[in-house]
């Protein structure tokens, strides 16, 4: 057995010459109460874990998978025939417009509100279609001093609530533009930045790889593995077009929007050690899952959040990538246990989410940061935290900042002049260095936005 068990090993470990992006050919539900084969499994890099819970969890790879599932004497069946029925399958079908008719949407609504909308491709998928992003702000092609704040869906094709919901947003917010308060202050003080569909491809076909069968939330750089350069080549192009986007924007606070299970999951994914905000990213968390019953209410996660790396570890993930080399702060927002549920359900999902949507991106206003007079500059700044005050979002949730000995919240490269960052209520001094060795420090105070978003965000100028 255990020789059979190795020649299976071995078969699939020939097959990871991808590794930057896993195969993603064959799909299986596990089922595994006692998560009696989880580390073996997630011990094989052509593998992909996905949604572990009491019952068991979905296991993804190339060809040969079945066979390692086999010798290993687990209890499994195929995901598709486990998830639906054909005729589920048709149904559910109905109702949701392709990319071509989304596409289409877009265009009408950067037409009919020029002012407050740019609609642009960051790239294109495999197959060439765009990856459009719909920006949305009060001067929208200008580039403003202003918080970025950005969200991203459907990066697995077969996961498409997400999607729906950002459309629903995106006609929420411009239609209530100068007649909602909020709305409009919301889009007045912000760039929000709204990518629908991360993988076109893998939606067209109904599954979760794009074009290539390559899994697009394992195949970012991961700072605790071999492949922990930031460097786009290899990678599948959905992935080097977010990272080029990334690269140039300066976002702040981000979400991506997944299926297959109710939870928000909060970084880190690959790593054990807490991340450098981990009570605020945790109590952000639970303020977005707080609205939805079935989140808050959840039996499976404490308050509808879970640590990633709790959960089941993650390697390559969007969410780690974006904060450790951008400064991004980001979760991840499973929002159905059904992957692809009717378009009636799709449209409840987003009447559950719909405060909690607006609220995250309004916390993009609880941050500091600055622009400098020149443009075109870079350098890095330290922020360090003055005040040790506990912090509290809302009764019963409480934060207290992570910091070092001295305080400090680490160091962090800024381009291009400008530079802002999500923080803890509190006050922060920001030492600023620029390649060329001029030094400035700054004194900033980071409030609730909740009480009134500050005009143009708190986004100071600095004069050298």
């Amino acid at each position: 057995m255990k020789r059979i068990l190795l020649l299976a090993v071995g078969s699939l470990l020939s097959l990871t010459a991808f590794a930057k992006a896993p195969i993603v050919e064959k799909e299986f539900y596990v089922f595994d109460s006692s998560k009696e084969h989880l580390k073996k499994i997630q011990a094989i890099e052509a593998l992909t874990v996905d949604h572990v819970s009491s019952r068991g969890y979905e296991v993804y790879g190339p060809n040969g998978t079945e066979e390692f599932l086999n010798n290993l004497n687990a209890k499994y069946l195929r995901v598709n025939a486990f998830r639906y029925s054909k005729a589920l399958d048709d149904r559910a079908s109905t109702g949701y417009p392709d990319f071509e008719d989304y596409t289409q949407i877009l265009k009408d609504y950067a037409h009919q509100y020029p002012e407050i909308t740019k609609l642009y491709s960051v790239g294109k998928s495999n197959e060439g279609r765009e990856l459009w992003v719909l920006k949305i702000s009060d001067n929208a092609a200008v580039d403003e001093k202003e918080p970025e704040f950005k969200y991203i869906s459907t990066m697995h094709g077969d996961e498409v609530t997400g999607r729906e919901m950002l459309y629903w947003m995106i006609g929420d917010i411009l239609k209530n533009y100068g007649k909602d308060k909020r709305i409009t202050d919301l889009v007045n003080n912000t760039e929000l930045f709204i990518m629908p569909s991360m993988n076109p491809d893998g939606t067209t076909r109904r599954r979760r790889g794009n074009a290539k069968n390559q899994d697009l939330n394992r195949s970012f750089p991961d700072f605790t593995t071999p492949d922990n350069s930031n460097n786009p080549a290899g990678r599948p192009v959905e992935t080097q077009a977010i990272m080029q986007w990334q690269k140039a924007r300066h976002f702040a606070l981000s979400a991506n929007f997944h299926g297959g299970a109710e939870v928000i999951n909060y970084p880190w994914d690959t790593a054990r050690e807490r991340h450098p905000l981990d009570g605020l990213v945790h109590d952000l968390s639970v303020e977005y899952a707080a609205p939805i019953s079935s989140m808050a209410n959840s039996s499976e996660f404490h308050q509808g959040v879970t640590n990633g790396y709790d959960w089941y570890t993650i390697n390559g993930s969007m969410q780690d990538w974006s904060y450790y080399w951008h400064g991004d702060l980001q979760i991840t927002v499973e929002v159905s246990n059904q992957k692809w549920p009717s378009f009636t359900a799709a449209q409840n999902y987003y009447k559950e989410h719909g405060e909690s949507l607006i609220r995250f991106a309004e916390r993009v206003h609880q941050g500091a940061g600055f622009y400098l007079e020149q443009a075109g500059l870079s350098g890095r700044v330290a922020v360090y935290e003055i005040s040790k005050q506990l912090n509290s979002y809302r009764k019963g949730i409480k934060n207290l900042a992570w910091r070092t000995a001295d305080n400090s919240l680490g160091r962090f490269g800024f381009d291009d002049s400008e530079f802002y960052k999500v923080l803890p209520e509190g006050e922060y001094l920001f030492d600023i260095e620029l390649n060329d060795g001029t030094k400035k420090s700054l004194h900033l105070q980071v409030n609730d936005p909740l009480r009134g978003v500050p005009e143009n965000g708190n986004v100071k100028k600095v004069i050298l």
